[in-house]
């Protein structure tokens, strides 16, 4: 069943609804739900998906936490249910700081033209990771970033850093510890410093230092 979104103007002005791969195809803006999940434990990590090796769009790359369209009729208070679905974990949305709007522009060779406002929401959960349960077809893994690690990677004062966390073996259809040493071409590609930016609010989260924003 096709699934449609909302379409916008470039002033956020509501123009009506569209298929989803045909607003994209065509360069319609429309709005998507990110949420960053972060944790104090061990100093302070932040959390990165694993997108799955069938995801038609940057298959096996490092991506938010939890992110998606939102469907035609949706507020972006609804977008919550995207960390239920890719997650398995439930959040209250009072747990949820709001970052505001980024805007995302860019052209894929697959002829796709993405134009998007992303909301963008930040949680502390310092649950484990066994307690999380991953939708498998879109998420393989997850991964912890130490947030001085990745300030350091995402501000080019180191090449490569070491996330923990776990990944889903095909062959038991179980998850399993993973550590791996991650690049910036790891990650899905962004123009913006946003990974940065995620790192640096996610710290002023636990700091306790206010307000919190995005670009």
């Amino acid at each position: 069943m096709d699934e449609h979104i909302d379409i916008y103007d470039a002033n956020l002005r509501h123009l009506g609804t569209m298929e989803r791969l045909q607003a994209h195809m065509e360069g319609k803006w429309h709005v998507t739900f990110h949420c960053w999940v972060v944790t104090a434990i061990d100093g302070g990590k932040i959390l990165f998906q694993l997108r799955s090796k069938n995801m038609a769009n940057f298959p096996d790359l490092l991506d938010v936490t939890a992110a998606g369209h939102l469907e035609a009729g949706e507020r972006v208070a609804d977008g919550i249910r995207e960390v239920s679905e890719e997650l398995g974990i439930d959040l209250p949305p009072d747990s949820l700081h709001g970052l505001g709007y980024r805007v995302e522009v860019a052209d894929q060779e697959n002829g796709q033209r993405n134009r998007e406002y992303q909301a963008v929401f930040i949680a502390q959960v310092d649950l484990p990771l066994a307690e999380y349960a991953p939708q498998v077809e879109e998420v393989t893994g997850l991964l912890w970033l130490p947030l001085d690690a990745g300030i350091a990677l995402f501000s080019d004062k180191a090449a490569s850093a070491t996330a923990h966390g776990i990944r889903y073996d095909s062959a038991t259809a179980t998850w399993v510890p993973m550590k791996r040493t991650v690049e910036k071409l790891d990650f899905l590609p962004r123009i913006q410093q946003y990974y940065l930016t995620a790192c640096i609010m996610a710290d002023r989260l636990l700091k306790e230092e206010f307000p919190l924003s995005i670009s």
